[in-house]
Formats: C-alpha cells, sequence, structure tokens
C-alpha cells in the first residue's frame, strides 16, 4: 500500500517536465492521477506511458470554463478529488516574449497571469467543496524562486509566481479548518526539456553556482509534492517550501577551491 493509495489526484500542466515526473511519482505511490495539460495527444502519451493509474485530459488553463470542465471531468470519473497540484504554467514561449517591463507586452503579461495564477484559482475554487465534502484534501500549488528576487527577465513570470505563493497563504488561511491544506513549491533551476531548449549552458552553471552536486530533476518536486500530498503532512499547511539543490542558500566556492577544501565530491 503507497502512502496515497486511494487518492485521486490532478495534476496541471502534466504533459511533460515537472507536472509529468510528479504526475509519475503519485501514482507510484498508489494514487489515481488525472493529467491536465493543452498539448492533448502529448498529455494522452505521458498518462498511458504512466499506465493504468492515469489517464489525461485536454484543457486550455487561460480559459474558465476549460479550467472549471477538467475539475468536473476528475469527479466524474473517480468521484472524488484529493489532491490538486497547480502545475501549469506558461514557459516555453515565455523566454522570448517575457522579457523587461518596458519590452513585455500587457497582452502577454495578461495571459501569463491568467494560465500561471488564476487558473490554479479557479481549480482551487473548482476542487474546495468535493474536498470538504469529502472530508479533506491537499493543494499543492506551483510558484517558483523568481517570485522572491527580481532579475533582468521574466518579469511577468515572477509577477504571476509570487501570486501562487500569496495565494497559497489565503487558502491555507480561510480552508484548513475544513482540513484542506494547501502548500507551494518554489523550485530553483529543474533541468526540464523547456529549460534544456532555451537556456544554453544551464546544465553547467548550475553545477558550477550550486552548493550541491547535481541541477534539479523532475521527480526532486515530485518527491516533495508527494510528502505534501499525503498524511506523513498532516501538520504542513500555508508553507512555501524552496526545492533548489540550496541555490538560495547562497553561491558555492569555485569548484577547484571546494574539491582542495575537501568538501566532498564534484561532478566532473
Amino acid at each position: 500500500m503507497g502512502k496515497l493509495s486511494d487518492k485521486v489526484a490532478l495534476v496541471t500542466g502534466a504533459a511533460a517536465g515537472i507536472g509529468a515526473a510528479t504526475a509519475e511519482v503519485l501514482a507510484s505511490h498508489g494514487a489515481k492521477v488525472v493529467l491536465g495539460d493543452i498539448r492533448g495527444e502529448l498529455v494522452a502519451q505521458t498518462a498511458k506511458r504512466i499506465g493504468e493509474a492515469a489517464s489525461a485530459v485536454t484543457y486550455d488553463a487561460a480559459d474558465t470554463a476549460s479550467v472549471e470542465h477538467l475539475v468536473d471531468e476528475v469527479i466524474a470519473r473517480h468521484g472524488r478529488l484529493d489532491v490538486l497540484h497547480n502545475n501549469a504554467a506558461i514557459t516555453a514561449q515565455a523566454w522570448a516574449r517575457d522579457t523587461t517591463v518596458l519590452d513585455t507586452e500587457l497582452d502577454w503579461f495578461d495571459l501569463t497571469l491568467r494560465v500561471n495564477l488564476r487558473s490554479g484559482y479557479i481549480a482551487a475554487k473548482r476542487a474546495l467543496p468535493h474536498m470538504i465534502a469529502g472530508g479533506g484534501g491537499a493543494i499543492v500549488n506551483m510558484a517558483s524562486i523568481a517570485a522572491f528576487s527580481g532579475g533582468p527577465t521574466l518579469v511577468a513570470y515572477g509577477i504571476s509566481k509570487a501570486g501562487v505563493a500569496a495565494m497559497t497563504k489565503y487558502l491555507a488561511a480561510q480552508y484548513g479548518r475544513h482540513n484542506v491544506r494547501t502548500n507551494c513549491i518554489a523550485p530553483g533551476a529543474v533541468l526540464t526539456e523547456q529549460v534544456l531548449e532555451n537556456v544554453p549552458g544551464v546544465t553547467e552553471a548550475a553545477v558550477a553556482q550550486l552548493p550541491y552536486t547535481r541541477a534539479g530533476q523532475g521527480t526532486d518536486i515530485g518527491n516533495v509534492v508527494a510528502f505534501l500530498a499525503s498524511e506523513d503532512a498532516a501538520y504542513v499547511n500555508g508553507q512555501v517550501i524552496t526545492v533548489d539543490g540550496g541555490g538560495t542558500a547562497g553561491i558555492a566556492p569555485p569548484l577547484d577551491s571546494a574539491t582542495q577544501a575537501g568538501s566532498g565530491p564534484v561532478p566532473a
């Protein structure tokens, strides 16, 4: 019996990357998982790869009715919803279109907030009555370390993720007494397909700066989602948990200095 046996989970933005990895982790712990994504063919393939515990729904995170339908479809298929992982976000196109305040078009800014923040709000609003009626549940939102410091680019993304962190606090405060816990993950450098395609040298840069031996993988995030969704985290509510290999702790010494200091193994 896995720690999520008999639980039903919904993962948005689950066709690839962190969402797909998280869906697979949740299924490995015994959950029935519904994967939602705008990329219908790809999300169906991902669900098929995960196995019988997974199924797919094509939806558009920018469209209110589509997000509501996604939650309704989970209930129609399984009769309940125990875990909501709000992971959907605009990422691949953002590298070119989401830059500085002066250069980012307002239409793109608005779309980013609709997908990254508003869709999670709608999903939670739709899911909460079912969770409360079922005796409780867990909502795990996806923020980013970009929510907590500025940078030279991705202004709309960072602002949207700061909103996700704030939303987490409100959901936790308002519905914790209904036994619905809400928490949030703020990942650092995670080597998803779109990051590798859009950020040249990201692997080397991460290893050079992180006070750890490697950059993040999707399963690193999925494992934390599974923990927060389970009874192991029964007393964890309203938290923003940074999962970044220590990146926000500070920049590590140069690799040669670390080696000379005998601070542990360093990747070649």
